[in-house]
């Protein structure tokens, strides 16, 4: 249920390993005989690419059977086409680039985004994902070691960016938001989300200045892109001290259904796992997800489906909200639906189609110490998008979207309620200027039914390329978001909260290797704030008091990104760091002050290496973050006393095996909290005065698995 439970780490690792595969392999060279490196080279038709080495070589392994077609592109060289029949033999070329006048690669806007997708350099994949040491097999545990992100210490739930809480944070699936994306909220018990990383095939992390396609998200949104047709059948199994987990999929010609399945109990894993917090009734539930893919025959376009469905429970001791000190039982049985469907289609060269729709529903049966709670909430969305490119410097995207969301609380006999449908209307046009300038200007339109209310926010974002291999980019714009459901569901009608973002980026790619410095300001205005009532260090309160739009902060700062995949064979390594000055006066806050889920310098060391002739897979995993203010009623100024830092260092191992050539089998341990750190995310005061510590559940944490792949493959595959 926590963060810390890392059933799912690895559960996916075998599939990217576990397909048949032949390769094309070859040398690039110019015409004087001089190798070519850090050049793209990919197959058109199956999407798989590689990178020339420093003497110019290269390899592509792949599945797919048929015609094809070799594209390289260099700067400096003319493209390169070679028509290929793939039939499961190795193919070979020595290649020569014939030279043309300077040109620079097409610009690319990155300012406060970072991908990993098809067109872009693979900053986080799903590999990358399962493998990071300390980020426990979940998306959100790895997106949390890239610059602009706070780590949690365990005991929040969702994305928390550049100064922004977890509620400014939006998760998009296919376009389309992911309702209770992570799992019902345990107080101080940080929860992981609902999605296995190997879903998908795109991750694009915003922390900031992103596309007008998106609303209601003051600081950041992780929009992700679901897999295409999968490559082969395959089975998988998996067994830990989480429970057991069973996926597969099945390939039929241009149509494929995959499903998966898991049992939680985490009983074996905290029989021996010492915790902070009691669990009188151990994490249990299970999920069954299933999804249909369908390409048309001429391959102009694609639907999707997805569909899950999962019931969890828990029950554990919780610190009393009302007297410090004191603990108090909390038991929660969640049931949550999730569907989701897709359609793109790419009507002629210049004219594509993109619809959606997707519906969620979440109930929440909650005994809060001896008082029963009920909470539920649904969101049904819809979208339809046109994008024509009038020519190849000069695009444009038209959509609108329509939601509609309800949500009921009854906590004892305080009952609240409200239903909203949120309408909005935006287009957005990317100009490129000849080959150094690209620009990016957008507006979004939304109306509010439930407030009555609308706004315009204007978006801008542009790119120069300074060299061949860096270039400054810039995004800004304003970004309005609805007040929490606390304040809606009493029948406050507050305007909608604004923020306006202002970034410059510098990024420099090369081969494998990425550098990236961006400093930013994010001015905060119409925060929801609640007057006349104290402040209560809880989210467990229903005075209110007069509640207006009379909040306001910012938050200005830089971070840092470097990662390096090619100057040492088999090493892999990132280096992130964020440093973040920010203020706000919202909610209870009695004056403006740095909040206490923020902490100043935040960072990340991880290291990944495997070592061949044992086949066997390690990460390591260095994370800082600088203390985080609390709140002591007997301190002078508000918010300003401060935790010591947190320190986290984590080791995976996974050990790679095969069985007759048709059964991949992954066996891996994780440890977390190796030095056995005795982190403090805060503290509480009790009325005498007395003070107690607010504890991440974990301390130090092992957790062992296994999973096994039944498909075909060769062993150089490893």
């Amino acid at each position: 249920m926590n963060k810390l439970l890392i059933g799912t780490l690895f559960f996916f690792f075998s599939i990217s390993l576990a397909f048949s595969q032949m390769t094309v392999k070859g040398e690039l060279k110019d015409r004087k005989g001089i190798a070519i490196p850090y050049t793209s080279v990919f197959l058109k038709v199956s999407k798989k690419g590689a990178v020339t080495n420093d003497i110019g070589a290269f390899v592509i392994s792949t599945n797919k059977v048929g015609q094809d077609t070799l594209v390289i592109s260099a700067l400096g060289y003319e493209t390169y086409k070679k028509a290929l029949i793939l039939e499961g033999k190795e193919l070979s070329f020595n290649i020569t680039l014939k030279p043309i006048e300077i040109e620079y690669d097409e610009v690319i806007i990155t300012a406060g985004m970072i991908e990993a997708n098809e067109r872009s350099v693979a900053v986080l994949k799903p590999l990358d994902i399962v493998t990071t040491a300390g980020g426990q097999g979940d998306i959100v545990g790895a997106i949390q070691t890239l610059p602009g992100v706070q780590r949690n210490g365990g005991d929040q739930t969702g994305l928390m960016v550049r100064g922004g809480d977890v509620n400014e944070s939006s998760m998009i699936i296919d376009g389309m938001i992911a309702q209770n994306a992570f799992q019902s909220s345990i107080p101080g018990v940080s929860q992981r989300s609902r999605f296995n990383p190997f879903q998908f095939k795109g991750t694009a992390f915003s922390s900031g200045g992103y596309t007008a396609r998106y609303g209601q998200a003051l600081s950041a949104i992780l929009d992700l892109q679901t897999n295409d047709l999968p490559e082969k059948n395959n089975v998988n199994v998996g067994l830990n001290m989480a429970g057991l987990s069973l996926s597969g999929s099945k390939l039929m010609g241009k149509n494929a259904i995959e499903y998966s399945g898991n049992y939680l109990n985490l009983q074996p894993f905290y029989g021996i796992t010492p915790t902070n917090v009691n669990y009188y009734k151990v994490p249990q539930g299970g999920t069954f997800s299933t999804r249909y893919i369908s390409k048309l025959d001429s391959s102009k376009g694609i639907f999707k489906m997805n569909f899950s469905r999962s019931f969890n429970k828990v029950g554990i001791e919780i610190p009393n909200p009302i007297i410090a000190g004191q603990k108090i039982n909390y038991n929660i049985t969640n049931e949550n639906t999730y569907f989701n469907s897709s359609f793109k289609y790419f009507a002629s060269e210049r004219l594509r189609y993109f619809t959606a729709f997707s519906y969620s529903n979440n109930s929440d049966k909650i005994d809060f110490g001896t008082i029963a709670m009920q909470r539920n909430d649904s969101r049904a969305q819809g979208r339809a998008e046109l994008n024509y490119d009038f020519s190849k410097k000069f695009n444009v995207l038209v959509g609108s979207e329509i939601q509609r969301i309800s949500y009921s609380q009854a906590f004892d006999t305080l009952k609240g309620s409200f239903d909203e449908t949120m309408s909005a209307g935006y287009v957005e046009g990317e100009l490129n200027l000849g080959k150094r300038l690209a620009i990016k200007p957008g507006v979004r339109v939304e109306y509010s039914q439930l407030l009555a209310k609308g706004n315009v926010v204007p978006r801008l974002a542009f790119a120069y390329k300074t060299t061949e291999h860096g270039q400054i980019s810039f995004a800004g714009g304003m970004f309005a978001q609805s007040a929490g459901n606390q304040y809606l569901m009493q029948g406050y009608r507050p305007k909608f909260q604004l923020s306006t973002h202002y970034m410059l980026n510098y990024q420099w790619m090369r081969g494998s290797r990425v550098f990236r410095l961006e400093g930013y300001y994010k001015d905060y205005k119409q925060l929801v704030r609640e007057n006349g009532v104290p402040y209560i260090p809880t989210q467990f309160r229903f005075n209110f008091g007069q509640v207006d739009n009379s909040g306001s902060g910012y938050a200005q700062g830089v971070d840092f990104f470097w990662r390096d995949k090619e100057t040492i064979k088999n090493l892999d390594y990132w280096i992130s760091y964020s440093y973040v000055d920010t203020k706000r006066i919202y909610q209870n806050y009695v004056s403006k002050a740095t909040p206490d889920y923020v902490s100043p310098h935040n960072l990340n060391i991880i290291v990944k290496y495997m070592v061949e002739k044992i086949q066997t897979n390690f990460s390591f995993s260095y994370n800082y973050a600088s203390g985080r203010p609390y709140y002591n009623p007997t301190a002078t100024n508000f918010l300003s006393d401060y935790t010591k830092p947190y320190e986290n260092v984590a080791l995976t191992a996974s050990y790679l095996r095969t069985f007759k050539k048709k059964v991949f089998a992954v066996f891996y341990v994780s440890l977390d909290n190796i030095l056995n750190t005795k982190n403090v995310l805060g503290y509480r005061y009790a009325n005498d005065g007395s003070k107690y510590p607010i504890l991440p559940p974990l301390y130090r944490a092992v957790f062992v698995g296994m999973n096994f792949s039944f498909s075909q493959f060769k062993q150089d595959e490893l």
